[in-house]
């Protein structure tokens, strides 16, 4: 059903960078929601229980790395955040928590990764790294094909080819990788024409202006892929 998990940016380096950052309020003062959203398919519940701080955001121009050689990251809201080497670039979004965290599936589907990342150079370490990572696979009622991506786990409970329910236990947080702090990076993914898997915002887009990352021809259009109440808060 579902083809490999090719991507652009680093999805399976995962996040690319050894710190954490706290976004500006400025950056999610939209209130994103499902009806401010230029697109939106709610099928994913929360990938955790309670509420974590927020690191890094996902940088709509663009989640590549170093932010494809631009100066700054720009928010779901379409507000520009300054340029650190944490946030400029980053494929997906992180909250900080402890290692040892459950994580959950966000909607029932197929697991299509589960375990060590690929070995990457990590610039803050100066060394080659592997992440603890999970990829499920997930179809939404009209079709469409969603992946969800979490990285830096200490631990993972589910076998490639598994079929998982929405809700079900897939492994904890740590602080494997290109890692310093232990927290959950999380990202979505969906496919495009051509045969690739594209990174996405779940959070999708919130501004009248157009999308860096939907007009890029590298890029796809993100999709607020929240249920009612289930969308982890970006504060």
């Amino acid at each position: 059903m579902f083809r490999p998990i090719i991507g652009v940016a680093c999805t399976f380096a995962i996040a690319c960078s050894g710190g954490l950052t706290s976004p500006s309020p400025a950056a999610t003062a939209c209130n994103p929601s499902a009806s401010s959203a230029r697109l939106a398919s709610p099928i994913f519940s929360k990938p955790f229980r309670g509420d974590f701080p927020t690191g890094n955001l996902f940088d709509h121009d663009k989640p590549l790395p170093f932010g494809d050689g631009n100066s700054y990251a720009l928010s779901t809201c379409g507000v520009q955040v300054a340029d650190t080497p944490n946030v400029n670039g980053h494929d997906g979004y992180d909250w900080r928590m402890p290692e040892g965290t459950p994580l959950f599936a966000v909607a029932e589907g197929e697991v299509l990764i589960a375990g060590q990342s690929n070995p990457i150079f990590c610039p803050a370490f100066g060394r080659t790294v592997q992440a603890l990572v999970v990829a499920l696979g997930h179809v939404a009622t009209n079709g469409d094909v969603f992946f969800s991506i979490y990285g830096h786990l200490s631990r993972v409970d589910v076998a490639v080819g598994q079929r998982i329910s929405d809700g079900a236990a897939i492994g904890s947080s740590g602080n494997t990788g290109c890692s310093g702090t232990p927290h959950l990076h999380f990202g979505a993914m969906r496919p495009v024409p051509g045969g690739l898997n594209v990174v996405i915002d779940p959070y999708g887009w919130h501004s009248s202006a157009s999308d860096p990352w939907e007009v890029d021809p590298r890029g796809a259009p993100s999709v607020w892929l929240w249920r009612d109440g289930a969308a982890p808060s970006l504060r």
